[in-house]
């Protein structure tokens, strides 16, 4: 699959999610990792782990791709990997929407505040545009850095469920201390000791329910 963690706004924490994503996916299969965004992030995180943790690199690797020429190189370099993870920029880039040309799938995280639902609105015409050239991409939204308690989480569920072309799914990611810890040392919050079960927890379900083939299939 080649899956874009996507989205308009920074601060979502989509190379977190792209992060641990890859690095549970690697476990089993060969993955390739594109940082798309211009801040870089997922690409230091790639590095440092390298450095520090060279064992956990065989299966992933890390490139950075910019413009529309990501359409191209993502679809040659991609038959030499199982999946393909796409961490774009919070903006609407020329970037984000040649890897959504040729996306399966768009998994879209977002933090249950005020600026960052106000966007779903030019997401979705983000994505009516690019599903004229990919009709079949899937869209789905979840909530990342969810509050403990509060009625900010139904809220923004809500909102989600209400906008068109996006679809909410159930797994939900904590505001936890464990992402940004682990992601400082160049690895997942499966890998950083002490675990944080909880993160590990939310982090599981999120991956099972993307790379769940019955799932996907059904929804595709």
């Amino acid at each position: 699959m080649i899956i874009v963690i996507g989205g308009i706004k920074g601060g979502a924490g989509k190379s977190t999610i792209a992060a641990n994503l890859a690095a549970r996916r690697s476990t089993e299969h060969k993955v390739l990792l594109v940082d798309g965004d211009e801040q870089e992030t997922t690409t230091l995180w790639a590095a440092t782990r390298s450095e520090n943790f060279p064992d956990k690199s065989e299966n992933l690797t890390c490139i950075q791709l910019r413009g529309r020429a990501t359409r191209d190189e993502v679809l040659k370099l991609s038959t030499h990997y199982q999946d393909v993870l796409i961490d774009v920029g919070g903006r609407d880039t020329t970037t984000q929407r040649a890897a959504l040309t040729i996306a399966n799938l768009v998994l879209l995280p977002l933090p249950p505040r005020g600026p960052d639902i106000w966007t779903l609105d030019k997401v979705a015409e983000l994505l009516a545009d690019v599903r004229i050239v990919n009709p079949s991409l899937s869209a789905w939204a979840f909530l990342n850095r969810a509050d403990a308690s509060g009625t900010d989480n139904q809220d923004a569920m809500q909102m989600i469920s209400d906008t068109p072309g996006i679809e909410l799914i159930p797994p939900c990611i904590g505001d936890r201390k464990a992402f940004p810890n682990a992601h400082t040392q160049g690895l997942s919050v499966m890998e950083v000791k002490p675990h944080s079960q909880k993160a590990v927890k939310e982090l599981e379900e999120l991956y099972q329910y993307c790379f769940d083939s019955d799932i996907v299939l059904n929804k595709n």
